[in-house]
């Protein structure tokens, strides 16, 4: 009887040793849209050093727009070598490619890339030979005995290029991201326990996507900069993605048992409420901030600026103001920041607001082509409403498809303006790449930076007020 207790005993321990070997729980902390935002750094690099002490095996991976938004970084000697750095530090095993990694164009990309110690992965990137470097569809890692398979693509638009200037990517080509998802699932499927899909494509895509995935098990996106709570499953997939600049980032716990994956589970985590921080980041940061030129005062505000429309009127105008125009559009993705206080207003204000390094393109332009540049900068920006300076406007859009229906032009009177009259018209080189009516078209003259005519603006014409300043109007039918 003893002896029968004891195989029993016996049997039952191999059981728990076999069903505990067949059985793993894997950690992934996912970033998107960090753009730079390097005062957060040391905060992010304490909550990664905190739960790399609770489990070692976790694997840190950002979905893209690393870069640009902050003049520490993007006006270092070396562009974007401090946010290298710091991603070296917190210890990243690999990055998507946001449409923002070739801000400094392809040559750009390719500095950065070697300083980087974990490989950038984009499925639909086509590089030359003849360009030195290659960029693989996806890596897989082994994480604690687990192989986790992480493949990534980068939006791209209506150009067929992602959101960026099109001489920046001059020598590279783009495919269907849909079609590269799906082509590599199988493959995937047979070489990994584990299927991560990390793109830079926005919430409107990653939600679609999960209703046509069938061997993925979790989306971990940027793009949009969209906040999704903890645990949101569209059609029984994770998806996750946080608010840009570092804010939030996401704990993906994947339990994976006889090879597949059981259970997955995400948790949301604030920097900003931690007080957990990394010394060496935080020393690294203090170093890079360490800049006089950019705290020098430019301007200020005699009232805060509180939305972004208030903050588009006010761009234009230091645009137009510089360039001698009568109308001038901005693309409202090009305003980086939507708010700030009454009082000073700094160089480094000025280089986050606009970081692009874009020039000004000045045009002569009839009435009717005024409206068709404003069209291409809506339909060309995500369908978003672009900013004016010299002139307002009315838009009437369909409230299901965005499509416009009805767009009305006034003068600064008040007037409409007039199709066939021709005005001096201004805007940046982004919204020239947009616009398929003046694209091709020889400027009367290419200006200085767009951020030196704001900054020429408010040294001119400080304190500002722009309380209620709003000159676009859309209205949903």
């Amino acid at each position: 009887m003893k002896i029968l207790k004891s195989i029993v005993l016996s049997a039952l321990m191999m059981l728990a040793v076999s069903v505990s070997a067949q059985q793993k729980t894997i950690h992934l902390l996912h970033v998107n849209d960090m753009h730079a935002y390097l005062d957060r750094a040391a905060a992010l690099g304490g909550i990664i050093d905190s739960l790399r002490a609770l489990y070692p095996e976790l694997l840190v991976l950002s979905a893209g727009d690393n870069r640009t938004g902050n003049p520490v970084n993007d006006e270092f000697k070396e562009t974007n070598r401090p946010m290298m750095e710091v991603m070296n530090a917190f210890g990243v095993a690999a990055s998507a490619i946001g449409n923002h990694e070739f801000d400094g164009k392809i040559s750009g990309y390719k500095a950065n890339a070697q300083v980087a110690k974990f490989p950038f992965i984009c499925a639909n990137i086509r590089v030359p030979e003849s360009a030195g470097f290659k960029i693989d569809p996806y890596k897989i890692f082994d994480v604690d005995g687990v192989k986790v398979s992480v493949l990534s693509v980068v939006a791209i638009n209506a150009r067929g290029i992602p959101d960026c200037l099109a001489d920046n990517v001059k020598s590279l080509s783009f495919t269907d991201p849909v079609e590269e998802i799906l082509k590599y699932e199988d493959i995937l499927d047979k070489e990994s326990d584990v299927q991560i899909l990390l793109p830079h494509m926005g919430i409107e895509n990653d939600t679609v996507y999960a209703f046509k995935l069938k061997k993925y098990d979790a989306i971990l996106g940027g793009h949009s900069h969209t906040y999704i709570p903890s645990n949101t499953r569209y059609n029984g997939i994770i998806v996750t993605q946080n608010i840009n600049k570092m804010q939030y980032c996401s704990l993906v716990t994947i339990t994976v048992e006889n090879g597949e994956a059981v259970n997955v589970n995400s948790q949301i985590i604030s920097v900003d409420a931690t007080k957990l921080r990394n010394k060496e980041i935080e020393k690294m940061v203090e170093g890079f901030n360490d800049n006089p030129f950019l705290q020098e005062k430019v301007g200020e505000f005699s009232k805060p600026i509180n939305n972004v429309f208030e903050m588009g009127s006010m761009v234009t105008d230091g645009q137009r103001y510089a360039s001698g125009a009568d109308i001038t559009i901005q693309n409202y993705g090009g305003v980086r920041f939507e708010t700030h206080d009454a009082g000073a207003f700094t160089r480094k204000d000025a280089l986050m607001l606009d970081p692009f390094g874009n020039r000004m393109h000045v045009y002569r332009v009839s009435g009717a082509e005024v409206k068709k540049i404003l069209e291409d900068a809506y339909y060309n920006d995500d369908k978003r409403q672009p900013f004016t300076s010299g002139m307002s406007y009315v838009m009437h859009i369909d409230k299901k498809t965005k499509e416009i229906k009805s767009l009305e032009i006034f003068n600064e009177k008040g007037k409409k303006i007039k199709p066939k009259k021709t005005y001096t018209f201004s805007c940046n080189n982004y919204v020239v790449s947009i616009s398929k009516t003046i694209k091709d078209r020889e400027p009367i003259r290419v200006d200085e930076k767009s951020v030196d005519c704001l900054m020429k603006y408010l040294g001119d014409k400080s304190p500002l007020d722009y309380t209620n300043i709003t000159r676009n109007k859309i209205i949903e039918d």
